[in-house]
């Protein structure tokens, strides 16, 4: 290291920085150094680099930069008015501050916020990193900001956008279903049913619904339930669904169906056991899943950050996905195990 610092008319501690690309040195700085150090044939010892970066994670890390999260959803109080989301992002920004960065937010969609602006306020705050989360529907952004996406590390959280094909950090949503139907056949129930919305189920690639047959494959034929796919105001349908089909449990994403179960006079646990595949703050009581939304959210910062360690940017031709399993939780929505 010394050798390179003389050669690039720099201190060792500024080769130390720019050979793990640390954000507070400029760009250019950061790839003439590291030139220099391939010139000279620079290796890194890998004993060593693992014992810094232990010494590192036990301090307090000092500001280094910010990262930028990008509000794709068209509402733009989704991130904070949605319990998943507003998880997602607490998630973001307390795994930015433990690695030391900050996190600016822009909405995608408001009026102002053109290519050109936005690529100029990210080179004004040195953010060279991007997280992308709100992203609904068939997840494609709008293709006049692939030249942001092309230029910077970025990542999404929650779902993977079908246009650009990032990195992604996400809930594990088979595992999900599989664990949860699980759950309720250990507890004696051979009837299970799903309620979900079609729209949700279909933007992950149906990861709920397969979770969900996979978990009962050796059930008999006649114990096998077809989905019910939700709607706020089909609880007629609903009720068609329950009365043709009279499943004993009910997976599902909406705590709509509670409410519907009591309106029709049905008991629950008593008469049909009920399990939350989405366990928030705002789901006193029910038994389900709690899919660790913060920790997905923190996740994405971890893939982010890595690739600016490793000075990786643009749109990955292989993209990688981050998946954090669910935990399940007993509640008093299902009777106890049998």
């Amino acid at each position: 290291m010394s050798a390179i610092a003389k050669a690039a008319g720099v201190g060792k501690a500024t080769v130390s920085l720019a050979l793990r690309n640390d954000p507070r040195l400029r760009r250019e700085t950061c790839l003439r150094i590291q030139r220099i150090a391939d010139k000279l044939g620079y290796r890194p010892n890998p004993v060593v680099s693992n014992l810094m970066a232990q010494l590192r994670a036990s301090q307090t890390p000092n500001f280094q930069a910010n990262l930028g999260l990008i509000n794709a959803a068209e509402n733009p109080a989704l991130l904070r008015d949605v319990d998943t989301f507003r998880l997602w992002t607490e998630g973001l920004i307390r795994g930015s501050a433990r690695q030391g960065y900050k996190m600016d937010e822009f909405w995608l969609h408001d009026p102002k916020t053109t290519p050109k602006r936005l690529r100029k306020i990210l080179d004004s705050r040195n953010i060279r990193g991007l997280v992308v989360a709100g992203i609904l529907s068939n997840g494609a952004l709008d293709s006049r900001f692939d030249p942001i996406w092309e230029n910077i590390a970025c990542v999404a959280v929650g779902l993977r956008p079908s246009h650009p094909k990032l990195h992604v950090a996400s809930n594990d949503q088979f595992s999900t279903a599989l664990h949860a139907v699980g759950e309720l056949r250990k507890r004696g129930y051979r009837r299970p049913g799903l309620v979900i919305e079609k729209e949700v189920d279909e933007n992950i690639d149906r990861r709920f619904s397969s979770g969900f047959w996979a978990g009962q494959n050796d059930l008999a034929a006649k114990n096998r339930i077809p989905p019910f796919p939700f709607r706020r105001e089909d609880r007629v349908g609903f009720r068609k669904w329950l009365e043709r089909y009279r499943p004993d449990s009910i997976l599902c994403l909406h705590d709509q169906v509670r409410d519907w179960l009591r309106n029709f006079g049905v008991r629950v646990p008593a008469d049909i056991g009920l399990a939350h595949l989405d366990i928030t703050s705002g789901l006193e009581g029910w038994s389900g899943m709690d899919q660790k939304n913060e920790l997905v959210g923190s996740s994405a910062v971890d893939l982010v950050v890595g690739q600016l360690h490793r000075n990786e940017k643009g749109i990955p031709m292989h993209p990688k996905c981050v998946m954090v399993e669910s935990v399940w939780v007993d509640g008093s929505t299902l009777r106890i195990s049998k």
